[in-house]
């Protein structure tokens, strides 16, 4: 039988063809960009942009590619091209991208071998990587021309597999393609009788009279289809789906049949920030060109801003506004807008673009912009708040004349350093950096309680945080020579790794103001999250929301209320919240009502045991020391996302259960985690180890529980510690499952210490016993009491095997829950507080908190 050998590949004749594709990938584009206009077809693109596209072709996207070439400016394209890359960095948090550097390999291996990118080897060599074994050409004698490709299992791929190449017979050089296994082995060319079955295994006869017959028979069995593999989404880091077209959305340029807006955009420079200077841009949009839409009974102008900073022909920073602003508070000579923007002084040109989002009736402005370095004013204090300061503040151009006045105070700014995010008892050392002239003294303030105050810097204190875990809340006070506070700071210590939080840095409480006030926020994000948007409101008005850092922003005060709050809301990307609430305007002896809005998970069985649905609102009854409380939410929370975490017993005592208990582990992750939930695991023998951080990737929880071993003591109680805090920060439905045979050995922390803490993280405990005999009354004691104040529930078993059962139990409970909130009716109180939850109908338990600390 005649075989054809491949046909092969051109070769590049020297290095330049792979250098220009290379660096395309890599530089800035320098040529001229496109005119403005209409969506681009891609051979209008100049020709590095074209090369980029063709580098990339394995990995870009559809939609990708339609928003790349949509891009009229080479510094959008320049942007677009990085954040390409960032997006499928696998691990963002490292100084490097792993991925682009694989890919510049890759790059070189395919350019060197295939001398081009489009055959199917290049885009294999790409996409999967090279090879851990080639076999070219096997059984020449029956076989045609093909190479197999053999790669091993990984962590992206979890089983070993091969692909197989065969020429192409409809192309005169026969190059290779990729070969489907659904054409079975005899579209490889094989004769009818050597293709049937016979001899050892019922393998065909090709494979006895070929030398390595048996490894090329295996292989070709661990062949893949190869367009099936790639649409798996195995190979290569997936980006978001949507990071492209929001990319888009962020850029100035017009339609071109954009219906044009009037308006007018002036820049001035009122102050600094530290070592920037802050670019201020003041937008008038004549009124009667806007548009007033009915929002919730009242008429009200809404405006999108969008930026682009450019230095040296790149994109420095993207930014945008959206401003919602009631008709009422809008004077006859325009709509003011306004942006705030913390540059270095160097020259820049900045692209401005505003949208009237109830006309969608656009305006575009783009200039140089030359920032001037700026000193501190030598006058810090804000204008008095008096009729005289009014009449000023109307006399000037823009309204925020009062809040430009301020600015000056910058120079006097106090914040404490955050302590680590490991958990602290005991002695802390806390240092807050202050800068001012004007400062006299900084005072500090633990839980409410004076502890210290310095008159000289450095200004740090040494506090005592008491032997037992706790959350505690320290500030810290900057006076001057009057007593006047002129900047604070407020930190909690022992938050844990993933609190989300956001604090109004301005205005300071208690303030006066006439016309207009600086509204400035610091927002602290839990580990892994992204940072959305924040919200201003002034009362119960949105005026501006801020997509970018600085959240800082002039507001305008409405013309007739006095008092007044500020309040700023941070919204991560996947719907969660925090917000911070500040007063002005307050008469000098305002009181402070303290407001605890308790949240209560809450289970419902009946006689046999089995969760309980459908019940309504009416069927519940929420006591609070006796007192009944108004239930203000109510919610079926069957899919709401749940925080799981398996803290598991690694000391020598489970020994020969550990096998099965980290097997029962794994089914529990299988069936409780989601995409949307989160699990991490905590081993501990004689100090807790985090295991796996929170994670939805099942193959990560699971390589988390290989090699483990049962050695050491036991440190029970430490480690629970140690798992709440790294709860700590999260919200919503969490759970914790310590498996463990209950005896504590060599913990730091005591029982009751450990269970107050427990009783205070609001996180439920499900203990389960394992080989406890019945005369360990204290370790049975102890695991109960995890679970019964906590929400939880414990169990008690023999050995491993009947793990699959519980984590079944406690997996319909998680997901059969309901939620009870309410607002207390006791504003002071005892430091613990008993709740009860009844339902009306009979034969039916709750299970929830037996209390909490406010």
């Amino acid at each position: 039988m005649r075989r054809r050998r491949f046909g092969s590949s051109p070769r590049p004749s020297g290095p330049a063809l792979f250098v220009s594709v290379f660096l395309a990938a890599l530089i800035p584009i320098r040529s001229a960009s496109a005119d403005a206009g209409d969506l681009p077809a891609a051979t209008s693109l100049p020709s590095e942009p074209l090369l980029w596209l063709e580098v990339v072709a394995p990995l870009i996207t559809e939609s990708e590619s339609v928003v790349f070439q949509a891009l009229q400016n080479d510094y959008q394209r320049q942007a677009f091209i990085d954040r390409f890359w960032r997006e499928r960095d696998p691990f963002p948090e490292t100084g490097s991208n792993e991925f682009l550097e694989t890919w510049q390999q890759r790059l070189v291996l395919a350019q060197e071998r295939f001398g081009n990118l489009h055959e199917d080897r290049a885009e294999t060599m790409l996409l999967a990587g090279p090879p851990h074994q080639i076999l070219m050409e096997p059984c020449p004698r029956y076989l045609d021309p093909m190479e197999v490709w053999l790669y091993e299992a990984s962590h992206r791929h979890p089983e070993a597999f091969a692909l197989v190449f065969v020429p192409d017979r409809g192309v005169a050089s026969e190059i290779p393609v990729h070969w489907a296994p659904a054409n079975g082995l005899s579209s490889f060319g094989l004769d009818p009788d050597m293709s049937a079955p016979s001899g050892r295994k019922g393998r065909p006869g090709w494979v006895r009279d070929c030398h390595g017959g048996a490894a090329v028979y295996d292989a070709l069995a661990m062949a893949v289809d190869w367009d099936q593999l790639k649409a798996g989404g195995e190979l290569v880091p997936e980006p978001s789906s949507d990071w492209a077209s929001a990319f888009l959305s962020r850029s100035t340029d017009l339609p071109s049949d954009a219906s044009l807006l009037p308006a007018t955009l002036h820049f001035e420079y009122p102050g600094r920030h530290q070592h920037l200077t802050i670019v201020q841009g003041l937008i008038t949009i004549p009124t009667d060109e806007a548009t007033a839409e009915n929002v919730e009974g009242e008429a009200t102008y809404a405006f999108q801003v969008d930026g682009e900073v450019i230095k040296n022909d790149r994109l420095l920073e993207t930014f945008r506004y959206r401003f919602d602003l009631p008709a009422i508070e809008i004077r006859r000579s325009g709509i003011p807008l306004v942006i705030q923007r913390f540059l270095r002084p160097q020259v820049y040109r900045i692209a401005i673009r505003i949208e009237d989002l109830n006309s969608n009736r656009l305006f575009r402005d783009e200039r140089k912009l030359e920032v001037p370095a700026l000193s501190y004013a030598r006058s810090t204090e804000p204008p008095p708040a008096t009729t005289s300061a009014l009449r000023a503040a109307e006399e000037v151009e823009t309204p925020y004349a009062e809040s430009n006045a301020t600015l000056g105070s910058e120079e006097h700014s106090l914040k404490l350093l955050t302590p680590s995010n490991e958990l602290h008892t005991d002695r802390l050392r806390v240092e807050a950096a202050a800068r001012g002239e004007s400062i006299a003294r900084v005072t500090f303030i633990l839980n409410g309680k004076p502890v210290m105050s310095k008159t000289r810097p450095p200004y740090s204190v040494e506090i005592d945080l008491g032997p037992s875990p706790r959350l505690h809340t320290l500030e810290a006070v900057a006076l001057d020579q009057t007593g006047g506070i002129v900047a604070r700071d407020r930190i909690p210590i022992n938050a844990g790794p993933h609190r989300f939080a956001v604090r109004l840095l301005a205005p300071q409480p208690g303030k006066r103001f006439v016309s207009s006030l600086r509204a400035m926020a610091e927002v602290d994000l839990p580990l892994g999250e992204v940072l959305d948007r924040v919200e201003f409101y002034l009362n119960n008005d949105r005026l501006a929301t801020l997509y970018q850092s600085p959240y800082a922003q002039p507001l305008a005060l409405p013309q007739h209320e006095r008092i007044t709050y500020v309040r700023a809301v941070a919204y991560l990307r996947d719907g969660n919240s925090a917000e911070d609430l500040v007063f002005v305007n307050t008469p000098k002896h305002m009181d402070h009502l303290r407001i605890n809005f308790v949240e209560l998970f809450t289970s419902v069985s009946d006689r046999t045991g089995s969760h309980v649905e459908g019940l309504q609102k009416e069927d519940f009854q929420v006591l609070e020391e006796g007192v009944a409380q108004d239930v203000r939410r109510f919610e079926r929370v069957r899919d709401l996302p749940i925080h799981a975490g398996v803290v598991l017993d690694t000391s020598t005592s489970m020994a020969e259960e550990l096998p099965e208990a980290i097997e029962g582990a794994l089914r529990f992750f299988a069936g409780v985690v989601t995409p949307k939930d989160r699990a991490a695991v905590v081993v501990f023998n004689d100090e807790p180890r985090l295991a796996v951080p929170f994670t939805s990737n099942h193959q990560i929880l699971a390589g988390g529980l290989v090699d483990l071993e049962a050695e050491g003591e036991t440190a029970l109680f430490d480690s629970l510690v140690y798992a709440l805090h790294y709860f700590s920060g999260i919200r919503g439905k969490r759970a914790l499952i310590v498996l463990s045979d209950g005896e504590d050995s060599s913990s730091h922390y005591s029982f009751d210490e450990t269970l107050e803490f427990a009783q205070r993280s609001g996180v439920a405990i499900y203990s389960i016993g394992l080989g406890l005999p019945n005369g360990e009354l204290d370790a049975r004691m102890r695991l109960q009491r995890f679970a019964a104040d906590t929400g939880g529930r414990y169990f008690f078993i023999s050995d491993a095997s009947q793990l699959a059962t519980i984590y079944e139990s406690i997996e319909q409970e998680l997901r059969f829950q309901y939620l009870l909130a309410y607002q207390s009716t006791d504003s002071e109180g005892k430091s613990f507080r008993t709740v009860e939850v009844r339902v009306s109908r009979p034969g039916l338990e709750a299970t929830t908190i037996p209390g909490y600390y406010p």
